[in-house]
C-alpha cells in the first residue's frame, strides 16, 4: 500500500496499454512506475447494491398502530378526528424537532415545525 506524494490519497493499480502496471492517484492524477523487482496484486472490485443490502428496521404499519393519537383537525377529510403523531430531529441538534401528523382515517401525512 503506498500514498500519493502530492495530496496523501492511496495509489491504485492501472495497466498501461503496453502490459506495464503503473500506481495512480484517482484525486490529483500523479503517476509512479513501477520497477521491476516491484510486484503488485489486483483485487476485485465488489460492488455493492445497497437498496437490496438496506434492512427494514420497522414495518410503517406496525409502528403507526402502537404511536400515540389525539383529536385534531385533518385538512383533507376536513373533520376532527383521531391523528397519530411523531417527532424527528430534521435539523440541527439544537432546534426544535418536526412534528409529523397522520390521519387515522385517510392516512393524510403533514409536518409541523416550531
Amino acid at each position: 500500500m503506498e500514498f500519493c506524494p502530492k495530496c496523501g490519497k492511496l495509489l491504485h493499480p492501472e495497466k498501461k496499454k503496453n502490459s506495464e502496471t503503473v500506481l495512480m492517484c484517482h484525486k490529483c492524477g500523479f503517476k509512479r512506475d513501477l520497477g521491476e523487482d516491484e510486484e503488485v496484486t489486483f483485487t476485485e472490485e465488489v460492488e455493492h447494491n445497497l437498496v437490496k443490502e438496506m434492512t427494514t428496521v420497522f414495518d410503517e404499519k406496525q409502528v403507526d398502530s402502537t404511536k400515540p393519537t389525539k383529536e385534531m383537525y385533518c385538512p383533507k377529510c376536513k373533520k376532527n378526528q383521531k391523528i397519530s403523531f411523531w417527532m424527528i430531529q430534521t435539523r440541527s441538534a439544537d432546534e426544535s424537532p418536526t412534528r409529523f401528523f397522520r390521519c387515522t382515517e385517510c392516512g393524510e401525512t403533514w409536518r409541523e415545525y416550531d
